[in-house]
């Protein structure tokens, strides 16, 4: 069992004492690597459970032949996470500042503008057919979270990186310009690929994107209350197109 940390001699003010300690820009890149993690493991379980049912005999016919549909390329992203960007940011995590963190990757995160434009018809599929043939599996993995919400991540996850970008360089403060200069840059990739995604959406029938554009407009007034008073134009516009 594990010991507590009183047990251990850390009592919470000493704990607290213990995280003040590290530097905020050190606390901002350990919440990147945290919840990189925790990234990762999510598009492993979607990977190892939901992709097998593709597979199932009694999958119905207009599922068949539609996992890119349904999943996108998800699998790819997995791949670019787990073997390469998580460990580069394990690797990058005493060293926040650093400009060889690993957002330089552009074509592999260009990989998300076009998981954007395919998620309305995901989002279309399983509305009609797919949410009631993936709940049996939800049910037996005792999940309360549904396949289309798993399906969201990888939009939210390069929201998350964009503030927790933007709270690196408000972090940053004294540190050498080349290397804010590096952290800008990565800030301005992930905000391109973002509005990237947006515009492919403009290719989308009206039908299939209202779904998702509900979400995405959710989305973008979160990112207003975060980042309303950078002059770099920050602010992203997703409409619903006609």
């Amino acid at each position: 069992m594990q010991k507590s940390d009183t047990a251990k001699g850390l009592t919470p003010k000493c704990t607290l004492r213990l995280f003040l300690y590290f530097s905020k820009p050190q606390r901002i890149m350990e919440e990147m690597v945290m919840t990189e993690q925790e990234y990762v493991r999510s598009l492993r379980y979607i990977l190892g459970n939901y992709f097998p049912e593709m597979e199932r005999a009694d999958l119905p016919q207009d599922l068949r032949g539609k996992r890119s549909v349904i999943f996108g390329n998800l699998e790819k992203m997995y791949n670019f996470h787990s073997q390469y960007f998580l460990r580069e940011l394990e690797h990058c995590c005493s060293h926040p500042l650093l400009g060889s963190c690993p957002f330089s990757q552009k074509d592999q995160f260009g990989m998300y503008a076009l998981y954007s434009k395919n998620k309305p018809k995901s989002d279309s599929l399983l509305a009609s057919q797919g949410n009631a043939f993936f709940r049996l599996k939800q049910m037996q993995l005792g999940d309360k979270m549904d396949l289309a919400s798993y399906l969201l991540k990888p939009i939210q996850r390069m929201s998350k990186y964009a503030l927790l970008l933007r709270d690196l360089i408000k972090a940053g403060g004294e540190a050498q310009e080349q290397e804010l200069a590096y952290l800008r840059a990565a800030e301005q990739m992930v905000r391109f690929q973002l509005q990237h995604g947006n515009d492919l959406l403009g290719h989308v029938p009206r039908a299939a994107f209202l779904p998702f554009s509900r979400w995405i407009v959710t989305l973008c007034g979160l990112w207003r209350e975060r980042c309303s008073t950078s002059p770099s134009g920050l602010e992203l516009t997703f409409s619903e197109r006609t």
